[in-house]
């Protein structure tokens, strides 16, 4: 219901618009139909500028686009970030910003972790994995700088994993 007003106000920009250039073209027969299509258009265009600038702003604030925004946020910082830092960073209103963690919750791409006095948002998808030399046969495993190919201990396989 958000959008109809928006989507309405552009649709009529539109058609004020097109009857406004029929004016103009018809302007140059008789002259006094050109303050008739300046109207038109001026109305027409205004009204499709604000209604195309309403539309542009929900979109902006809708939970799917600012979830990506937030996801990049903690790309950022050792992904993780707080409700505070995504609504100034983003410069999102509270709830809207409230209603994309719970979305990006919703999906599994992050959990919420309580951290002395703040909560903090963790996704662990864009968290640096860890690579290490393991041993197939004990399980033994070994630092990656060191250039080990036999397990030491039991004469295994070392693979990276």
């Amino acid at each position: 219901m958000k959008k109809f007003l928006p989507l309405a106000m552009v649709i009529v920009g539109g058609l004020m618009i097109a009857p406004g250039l029929l004016f103009l073209c018809a302007a140059i027969q008789e002259p006094k139909r050109l303050l008739l299509s300046l109207l038109l258009l001026a109305g027409g265009g205004a009204l499709a500028f604000f209604g195309g600038r309403q539309l542009a702003r929900e979109r902006a604030l809708s939970p799917a686009h600012l979830a990506e925004r937030i996801t990049g946020l903690a790309r950022t910082s050792d992904a993780e970030t707080t409700v505070a830092q995504a609504v100034a960073d983003l410069g999102a209103p509270h709830e809207a910003v409230l209603a994309a963690f719970d979305l990006l919750q919703e999906r599994g791409e992050a959990y919420r972790e309580k951290r002395e006095d703040r909560e903090v948002y963790v996704f662990p998808g864009l968290m640096p994995s860890k690579v290490v030399r393991r041993c197939a046969y004990c399980g033994n495993s070994f630092s990656v700088k060191t250039p080990v190919h036999k397990c030491p201990y039991c004469g295994g396989v070392v693979e990276v994993e």
